[in-house]
């Protein structure tokens, strides 16, 4: 590494190899480690299982070795600001009230800012053993094969609303902002996985994915990914994206992102 804690190209593409083993063993343990206990956290349905806990730890432990000194933001602990330039970012189960449910649209996400901007990105379903990955300047890919944004027209595209259930005093904004994007789109889906919802924007399984409020290890894996897929993720009413930072996410092709980040900023 340099002074300013950057990577090179060649450090980058064997990290990124390297996250994807760590991450894929992660998924492996979820995928065949049943709950055992569950417990309520602050805001509606929302929830933390004894496996989010137990990926966390693993992930945290697999990943210190390959950058010593980087920081740490994870869902499932206590954080403090960011104080190293390079920062893994970490949501060991996006997407948890899906886990308990077992409907399979659970994923690993984990990504790594650097001075705030995500510079690496894997995200995995272990359920459906989707593997998304990505890194600055190298592409994005699902399983090993390249991925891109398919720039749909608005009135065909498929968008993804995350609903912001946690937060109540969101809620009716949420469903003004649907009725104003429903006619103008073709239709909407709802997978319940931020870093899911991203990561289907960037391959063209969907179009694209807004929510009001995300904390970032909700995005900043899928972030790189959609970046180097040929999207575009910015903060709604902003255009600088800072990874350390909660904020509403809006993710999509560049030639409806105009059109729906108007509705999101006027709703």
């Amino acid at each position: 590494m340099t002074e300013k804690n950057t990577l090179t190209e060649r450090q980058l593409r064997d990290l990124t190899r390297q996250v994807k083993e760590i991450v894929l063993s992660a998924g492996d343990f979820l995928a065949k480690t049943a709950i055992s206990s569950v417990s309520q956290k602050e805001g509606h349905s929302n929830f933390v299982t004894d496996m989010d806990i137990a990926v966390q730890d693993r992930l945290v432990t697999a990943l210190a070795p390959l950058l010593p000194g980087a920081s740490y933001l994870l869902e499932e602990s206590e954080n403090t600001a960011a104080l190293a330039d390079l920062v893994w970012i970490i949501d060991p189960i996006d997407g948890t009230r899906n886990f308990i449910c077992g409907n399979g649209m659970s994923t690993i996400s984990v990504g790594l800012a650097c001075e705030g901007r995500g510079i690496l990105g894997v995200v995995y379903n272990p359920f459906t053993r989707e593997l998304f990955s990505a890194a600055s300047g190298q592409g994005a890919y699902r399983n090993d094969t390249p991925i891109h944004v398919i720039e749909r027209p608005l009135e065909d595209a498929i968008l993804c609303a995350g609903t912001s259930p946690y937060y109540e005093e969101l809620n009716e904004k949420v469903i003004r902002t649907l009725a104003r994007l429903f006619p103008l789109c073709g239709d909407f889906r709802r997978f319940g996985s931020a870093a899911l919802e991203i990561c289907y924007s960037a391959c063209g399984k969907c179009d694209g994915f807004f929510e009001y409020s995300l904390n970032p290890w909700d995005y900043t894996g899928a972030s790189v990914i959609m970046e180097e897929a040929g999207g575009r993720i910015t903060p709604i009413g902003s255009d600088r994206l800072d990874c350390t930072q909660k904020c509403g996410i809006l993710a999509c092709g560049n030639n409806i992102f105009d059109n729906i980040m108007e509705v999101l900023t006027t709703t």
